[in-house]
């Protein structure tokens, strides 16, 4: 694990000299290179790749990266691990993964009635009430996907941290031994 680390951290002194030559910089300015935004720790880890999935999930496909970065300078996250969370779709996996969503935010609202009557009170009808309704479906979809998506990645870090602090720590070792022993 240690080894991996310290590829992590060489890895973060290249991200940090390239960013330093994008329009992100040039609009952020040294906000990028927050200490809290780079720390490797068990909720920077986890809250990164929360936010990055949530968006990943959400129909923002060309504005994935702005969303990630801003949402990881405001809610102080793991920088990098928010953005590489959030290709998660990509051109590849967008189709499959928004239709998914579409299928899933349909069968919630086909028939919840309180859409509808709306509709009439309003009296929309024909192309528009069909292209707003797809619409609420997919964004309910994605709503639901990002939720259950971040929930599950922040849950999964943080139980995978304290299994290896777990796995880690000598004086577990040497209790279990000593018991043995007795």
């Amino acid at each position: 694990m240690r080894t991996w680390f310290k590829f992590w951290r060489k890895r973060q002194l290249f991200i940090k000299r390239d960013l330093k030559k994008t329009r992100l910089f040039k609009i952020l300015g040294h906000r990028i290179f927050s200490k809290m935004l780079w720390k490797i720790d068990k909720s920077a880890i986890a809250g990164g790749l929360s936010l990055g999935l949530f968006i990943a999930f959400m129909p923002t496909l060309g504005f994935q990266m702005i969303l990630a970065a801003l949402g990881a300078i405001l809610l102080k996250v793991n920088l990098p691990i928010a953005l590489v969370a959030c290709w998660v779709t990509n051109p590849l996996t967008v189709i499959p993964i928004y239709t998914a969503e579409w299928r899933l935010g349909k069968l919630i609202l086909e028939d919840f009635t309180a859409i509808r009557v709306v509709f009439d009170l309003y009296a929309v009808e024909g192309r528009t009430v069909k292209i707003i309704m797809h619409g609420l479906y997919l964004w309910t979809g994605s709503l639901v996907f990002s939720l259950a998506s971040a929930l599950t990645a922040n849950v999964a870090v943080r139980t995978l941290w304290m299994i290896s602090e777990y796995i880690q720590k000598p004086d577990f070792i040497k209790k279990n031994r000593i018991r043995k022993q007795e």
